[in-house]
């Protein structure tokens, strides 16, 4: 296990033997949860240094990404990066839109517009849909994208091909998705954790009660 999951597992945000459902509706045994890292500044801290050094040597201008955790990883990986540099590097996001794209508010496009050197930065990827608006935006926007970078790949499957821009992942935990239909652990009756993921509003969709159910491995980590 790498030093980014090491991490990750040391604030309890790596939660295995469970029955989660992710935004994409695909169901799941282990489910990485960022908003477990974020509250513990100095372990977010560290991460972000360690992104940071990756793209040291790239000139980055302005790290973007999406919100709501691509807003705290953007401010300490440009912060990192301001201090590698000994100049100013900006941190912004993008928000998403009624459509379900994700775009420049707050007049923010303009800190990414002349073909400002980018960095865009993501916390888990699953199938790179986040990680493909933010791209669109940038580059409606006008900006030169250096490479997106994410914490956690969890999809072995991921074509990074589809990015067109450089991508790369700190760390890699594949774990195995499941349609609705074909969900081994809804077959074998494991109630589906309704505390982190999706899983409350699946059941609501699917006219189905949800019952409180606390993960009993939270805050254990992966062995």
């Amino acid at each position: 296990m790498n030093e980014i999951l090491d991490i990750l597992n040391k604030v309890g945000a790596i939660l295995p033997k469970g029955h989660f459902v992710g935004t994409s509706g695909l169901h799941f045994d282990t489910y990485v949860n960022k908003d477990f890292l974020y509250p513990h500044t100095k372990e977010t801290s560290e991460i972000c240094k360690i992104l940071a050094e990756k793209y040291k040597d790239k000139n980055i201008e302005v790290v973007v990404g999406p919100a709501l955790g691509g807003i705290i990883l953007s401010q300490y990986v440009a912060g990192h990066l301001s201090e590698m540099y000994g100049k100013e590097v900006l941190g912004i996001y993008t928000e998403k839109s009624l459509e379900g794209k994700q775009i420049f508010t707050r007049g923010y496009e303009k800190y990414v517009e002349d073909n400002k050197n980018i960095l865009i930065v993501e916390d888990i990827v699953t199938t790179g849909g986040s990680v493909l608006k933010v791209i669109e935006a940038v580059k409606n926007a006008g900006g030169n994208i250096i490479g997106a970078c994410a914490l956690v790949n969890k999809n072995k499957d991921l074509d990074i091909d589809i990015f067109k821009v450089p991508f790369g992942a700190l760390s890699d935990l594949y774990i195995p998705t499941y349609s609705a239909e074909d969900c081994p652990l809804c077959k074998a009756g494991v109630p589906i954790n309704i505390t982190v993921g999706h899983g409350k509003k699946y059941l609501i969709e699917k006219n189905l009660s949800p019952t409180p159910l606390l993960n009993k491995e939270r805050g254990k980590g992966v062995r």
